[in-house]
C-alpha cells in the first residue's frame, strides 16, 4: 500500500536532500494527477534527479509529468538523458525503463 502524500511530505521536510523521499513524493503526486499536484511533482522529481542522476525511475516519472504539463521540450531533454544513462546502469537496476522512455520520446 502506497504511503500517504502527507506522510511523504513530512519525510521530505525532515531531509530535503534525500532523493528517494523526493522521488516517492513526486511519484505519489503524479499518481494523484491534479494540475497542482503535477506541478509540485515536477519540482520534487527535478530535485531528486539532480541529487541522484543514476536513478532511472526518476527520469521516467519526471518525463511523464512534464508531458502531462505540456512541457514537451523539457520532457524530451529529461527522457533523452534517461535513455543515455541506461547504458551506464547494470542489469536489473532499471534498465527495463529504457524502452519505456524511448516510447515516450517517440510520442513527443
Amino acid at each position: 500500500m502506497p504511503m500517504p502524500i502527507e506522510k511523504l511530505r513530512k519525510l521530505v521536510a525532515i531531509d530535503q536532500d534525500d532523493p528517494l523521499s523526493l522521488f516517492a513524493l513526486g511519484q505519489a503526486l503524479f499518481q494523484d494527477g491534479g494540475p497542482e499536484s503535477l506541478s509540485e511533482a515536477a519540482e520534487h522529481l527535478t530535485a531528486a534527479n539532480k541529487k541522484a542522476p543514476e536513478h532511472l525511475a526518476t527520469y521516467h516519472i519526471l518525463g511523464q509529468v512534464l508531458i502531462k504539463l505540456n512541457r514537451n521540450d523539457q520532457a524530451r531533454s529529461v527522457l533523452t538523458a534517461g535513455c543515455q544513462r541506461v547504458g551506464d546502469i547494470g542489469e536489473g537496476k532499471g534498465r527495463d525503463l529504457g524502452p519505456a522512455m524511448e516510447n515516450l520520446l517517440k510520442g513527443l
